[in-house]
């Protein structure tokens, strides 16, 4: 097993890109962010290249997160006016496709433009990345990274390549060793699912970028203020999960419940139908079931 992928979290080298901090501290760097874009546009033969960006205020992307430990973000311009949205997405939540929808629209009509000639301007580009640290519709074939924009439906080509996004699975990067990324973008994806086990900076060699990345991801190299506030996020960042995994198990144990009252109710039916239609009354099905005249009474309402 490489040294980097060692599991041993009693002295953790670097920090969890998958935290607040962690997140924050390197992708609001141009120095790791616009090398990041650059990898994941060729990934996908898009011939944009980033040569800067502007970090923006996330508030404008329009929505206000309850809990910030849930979902963080970065949005940032490049000189040509195309907006990036980077975002963590820590937990699964319903309508989460919805609401990259939204994300992706309110950036685009942010461009619009007041005056007699609406519609003599082009829009610019919106590309969004989401990584989400949960497993996502498990049914998809798809997993590790879905490539989603405008399409065609009758021609079968896109309609427009405005908006682009990507849905990361990270927990998909966890089943990788380092010997199993091919491409940069696996590289990254592998980097940021699993620094916070790591022992040593992997590809650094292939790819310069992750020297500097392996310096501001150290936890010794940070200063006593910063390793204490990473400190008291993680260990919120650890409640947080445990309470949410603990929140999973009672509900599939309460799921159990349910199927199991469900199958019992099923096959009590299935009895009383038998014997009611065989002539048995009331009473006599009771006895033979050992139930009460109000619960044949209740089940008979459902199956008759």
């Amino acid at each position: 097993m490489d040294k980097e992928d060692s599991t041993d979290l009693s002295m953790p080298v670097f920090i969890d890109l998958t935290t607040d901090f962690g997140f924050k501290r390197v992708f609001q760097r141009k120095e790791f962010m616009i090398p990041f874009l650059n990898d994941l546009l060729s990934a996908y033969n898009i011939s944009e290249v980033v040569t800067d960006i502007e970090y923006l205020n996330t508030d404008n992307v329009g929505e206000v997160h309850k809990d910030k430990r849930i979902v963080f973000d970065l949005k940032c311009e490049t000189e040509s006016g195309d907006v990036f949205i980077v975002e963590m997405q820590k937990r699964g939540q319903e309508h989460f496709d919805d609401r990259i929808i939204y994300y992706m629209d309110r950036s685009v009509a942010m461009q619009g433009e007041v005056g007699d000639d609406l519609w003599k301007f082009g829009i610019k580009k919106v590309y969004g990345i989401f990584m989400m640290d949960f497993n996502e519709k498990l049914s998809l074939k798809q997993k590790n990274i879905r490539h989603c924009g405008w399409y065609d439906y009758s021609n079968k080509c896109s309609f427009s390549s405005k908006q682009q996004f990507w849905l990361i699975n990270l927990p998909q990067y966890r089943k990788y060793k380092s010997q199993d990324c091919k491409t940069k973008i696996e590289k990254w994806m592998y980097i940021i699912s699993n620094l916070k086990n790591m022992r040593t900076m992997p590809f650094t060699m292939e790819m310069p970028v992750f020297k500097g990345f392996k310096t501001i991801a150290e936890i010794a190299k940070m200063s006593r203020k910063e390793r204490e506030s990473y400190i008291l996020e993680y260990d919120a960042h650890r409640t947080d999960l445990a309470a949410y995994d603990y929140a999973i198990k009672e509900g599939r144990a309460e799921g159990e419940k349910v199927g199991i009252e469900k199958g019992r109710f099923e096959q009590l039916a299935e009895s009383v139908k038998n014997l009611m239609s065989a002539g048995f009354s009331f009473e006599d099905v009771a006895k033979m079931l050992k139930i009460s005249e109000q619960q044949i009474s209740d089940v008979r309402k459902l199956v008759f």
